[in-house]
Order: structure tokens, then sequence, then C-alpha cells
């Protein structure tokens, strides 16, 4: 099962190529539609992949900040 930053992304991907669509960009739509198949088809199957794939950002708090 899908959490839900999964559904997010695939959320996201999907309001992208639509967003393209309407501006007629069928190309830009065409690449990210087949560049986040590969993302959403391999959730389950190779999630070590998804895991590195992903970028972690740190949190800034004011802690870990040295001012």
């Amino acid at each position: 099962m899908m959490d839900i930053s999964h559904r997010l992304i695939i959320a996201w991907a999907t309001q992208r190529v639509n967003y393209l669509d309407e501006l007629q960009r069928y190309e830009d739509s065409y690449a990210v539609s087949q560049e986040f198949c590969e993302w959403t088809t391999s959730f389950n199957v190779y999630p070590e992949v998804l895991q590195a794939a992903t970028l972690k950002v740190p949190t800034f708090n004011k802690e870990n900040r040295a001012d």
C-alpha cells in the first residue's frame, strides 16, 4: 500500500501533466508522464530505488543555526 508521500507525488504529476496539456505543451507533458510512470510503477517493486532517489532536505530550526 502506498503512503501519503507516494500519493502526493502521483497527484502532483497528474496535475502537472494536465496543466501542460492545457498550455498545449504536449512534449513536456509526455516527458513528465513518462518520468513519473517509472517512479509510480516502481514504488512497490523497488522501494530502495525510490528511497535512494528522494532528496532529503534538512530542517532549518533555530536550534540548528550557528548565529
